[in-house]
């Protein structure tokens, strides 16, 4: 529905080649735009938002924020195009299962925390991206840092299980490297799920050499608390982990192409004559909704659009 409020609002121009959510720096869309890649990128610093605006168009948790992601991914080429998901990971990491509450067994965590709620709608959101992505034929890749429990959350498990059913048991990969091979001031290892099986090439197989050394760049210490427990809190050097080195971004620049030509999982396109009219899809009287996305909470967002003054509804 949201999809196609969006199309009866607004003209599509389809020109989007790769696209960043979750930019940060952006290292990633400026190696792409370097490349003659037509790229957009999708982060909270891209706005500073007034204080008189309640929904900022840069943050997915809002209307508007989601509305535009959304109409990114519209105007994607449809010759093929990638993207990107840096999913925020501090609630999901395992520095913060104190707090989240989080495990493999219950990846949802402590709801009440409005940090939880939080991170969990995100997910939800960017679950509905990357199902349209595939939907439209393109390219995805989902990034977190190793132990991150992401990827045990229900609805992203069910995500993936969807696409497999829509494709083949091979439509979704999974990849870890060493982002030391990548000239990375620390070891730091991540995971990546995405559609196209070109992102294998990341893993530069194991680390070698990397205990002897001289490095005193530690982005974690332990600590024990004061009821013994050994506990793990960031240092200052931990946010610096969350940009991509230069090496890597230039590594899934070189891999671009494959992975727009190698993109699987879209499901099969109607045939002629077997596809609703957009009126008629509008007017569906009901629409299975799993009860996994309950954080997603979509209707802000139909209601948002639904209000939009350039909105025409087509008489067929």
């Amino acid at each position: 529905m949201i999809i196609l409020l969006l199309t009866w609002s607004h003209e599509i121009k389809q020109e989007f080649q790769w696209l960043e959510f979750y930019a940060g720096v952006g290292r990633l869309t400026t190696m792409m735009h370097a490349s003659e890649y037509r790229s957009a990128r999708f982060d909270l610093l891209d706005n500073d938002q007034p204080s008189y605006r309640k929904s900022n168009f840069m943050d997915l948790t809002h209307s508007s924020g989601y509305a535009l992601a959304i109409l990114f991914l519209l105007r994607a080429d449809p010759n093929g195009f990638a993207s990107h998901f840096g999913v925020k990971c501090s609630s999901f990491s395992k520095m913060n299962v104190g707090t989240s509450q989080r495990s493999a067994c219950a990846p949802v965590g402590h709801t009440p925390y409005k940090s939880v709620a939080l991170a969990n709608k995100l997910l939800e959101r960017t679950c509905g991206l990357i199902l349209l992505v595939t939907a439209l034929g393109g390219a995805w890749s989902v990034e977190q840092p190793n132990g991150s429990l992401l990827e045990f959350y229900p609805l992203w498990r069910e995500t993936i299980q969807h696409i497999f059913e829509c494709g083949h048991e091979f439509s979704v990969q999974q990849v870890r490297w060493w982002m030391a091979h990548y000239s990375s001031r620390t070891a730091k290892r991540h995971y990546l799920y995405a559609n196209p099986p070109a992102v294998l090439k990341l893993d530069k197989g194991k680390l070698v050499g990397w205990k002897n050394k001289d490095s005193k760049v530690k982005s974690a210490v332990k600590y024990v608390d004061g009821s013994g427990k050994q506990r793990y809190k960031g240092t200052e050097h931990l946010r610096a982990t969350e940009i991509y080195p230069v090496p890597f971004a230039r590594a899934v620049v070189d891999i671009a192409e494959e992975m727009k030509k190698t993109a699987t999982g879209q499901p099969e396109l109607p045939r002629d004559g077997e596809l609703p009219s957009a009126f008629e899809t509008f007017r569906a009287p009901e629409w299975p909704v799993s009860d996994l996305w309950g954080s997603a909470d979509f209707i802000p967002v139909y209601n948002y659009l639904r209000r939009y003054k350039k909105l025409v509804v087509p008489d067929e």
